[in-house]
């Protein structure tokens, strides 16, 4: 019985430890994160739209996902729109504004948008950016 206690100490200990060991980029795992997809439009003033890929990865590559305190004026950290047209950001548990950088006249009815995100949790937050162009 006490072999087993102290067993149970152990590993309970283990998960404690394990909860909060430096990972790859020297970061504890109560961290949260903020994700989402990106939606870019339109593209072209008339349809059919005869952008090349590189083109409009060039388009995503201009826009960026900025991450604000709570007080929408303190930038936490910002991040590029990856190739699949998400984004995702590690933050720790707190309150923040997601927004984007406004090239241009971009806009979205989607942000800024404030969040709440807890150790653990993915917040998600998918943006539809108005390019402006008619």
């Amino acid at each position: 019985m006490k072999t087993l206690r102290s067993l149970l100490i152990i590993i309970v200990f283990s998960g404690i430890l394990a909860a909060c060991f430096p990972t790859d980029d020297n970061e504890c795992s109560g961290k949260g994160m903020i994700a989402g997809k990106v939606d870019i439009g339109p593209l072209c003033p008339v349809e059919p739209c005869n952008l090349s890929e590189d083109s409009i990865d060039k388009i995503y590559d201009a826009r960026k996902i900025i991450i604000y305190q709570s007080d929408s004026v303190t930038v936490v950290d910002s991040v590029s729109i990856q190739s699949d047209r998400t984004y995702d950001i590690k933050v720790w548990p707190g309150k923040y504004v997601v927004d984007i950088n406004h090239t241009g006249i971009d806009s979205s009815g989607d942000v800024p948008k404030a969040v709440r995100v807890l150790a653990g949790q993915i917040v998600i937050v998918d943006i539809s950016i108005d390019t402006g162009i008619r």
